[in-house]
């Protein structure tokens, strides 16, 4: 794969096999927020003293540099930005042991880090704007459902058989979300909108519930 298209595999390391259970609403778990808080911060630390020059010696490797999400390709760092009113963060997984970096609304990792005791200040989660977007998200991941790797495409990003997908050149190019998480367009919960991104089974069921979305 040429560097071009490598540069869509890494910023689409982020799938749609979620949403069954979102008629169930879950309550935000804390328990793995408090163990992987630490772990994350100190990522975050470390990602903290990069700049787009650092150079890299693990190919594939993530990071955040700037507020972006970044790969490690042949020494040195790919970059792209994250959605409108997203950024790049190392973050405590909810719902299992370990972190993930990856593109995330700066109201989650706030009140991630939050509860994990590491915030100075602690954010209710907003059920509004899920309310009010939830509808859009559940018409992109009833769209995502009927395509195939072999589907045509004219640009955007969007969930084919459990991977996130990309458009280039008129097809779809394919990625797994990292650890256990899941692609699919999500509600928005700080502003209007969606974003189709990996995020955990967990969030993505709470963020359906909380919008009154059941998946049947």
């Amino acid at each position: 794969m040429s560097s071009f298209n490598f540069k869509f595999a890494a910023v689409a390391t982020l799938t749609y096999t979620l949403l069954a259970s979102a008629a169930v609403p879950h309550k935000r778990s804390t328990e793995w927020l408090q163990q992987n808080g630490p772990a994350a911060k100190a990522l975050n630390d470390q990602y903290a003293s990069l700049t787009p020059n650092s150079t890299c010696n693990d190919s594939g490797a993530l990071a955040c540099i700037d507020g972006e999400f970044a790969t490690c390709y042949e020494g040195k760092y790919l970059m792209w930005p994250c959605a409108s009113g997203w950024e790049c963060a190392a973050i405590p997984n909810e719902w299992s042991s370990g972190t993930t970096t990856t593109c995330d609304s700066t109201g989650d990792i706030s009140w991630r880090f939050a509860q994990a005791g590491i915030s100075e200040t602690k954010r209710s989660r907003s059920t509004e704007w899920l309310q009010q977007n939830g509808p859009a998200a559940h018409a992109l991941n009833d769209q995502y459902a009927s395509l195939t790797t072999s589907s045509s495409c004219s640009g955007g990003v969007a969930c084919i058989g459990g991977q996130y997908a990309t458009c280039n050149d008129g097809r779809w190019f394919t990625w797994p979300c990292p650890n256990d998480w899941t692609c699919a367009a999500i509600p928005n919960e700080w502003s209007e909108g969606t974003t189709t991104t990996c995020d955990s089974t967990g969030d993505i069921s709470w963020r359906f519930a909380q919008a009154g979305i059941s998946e049947s």
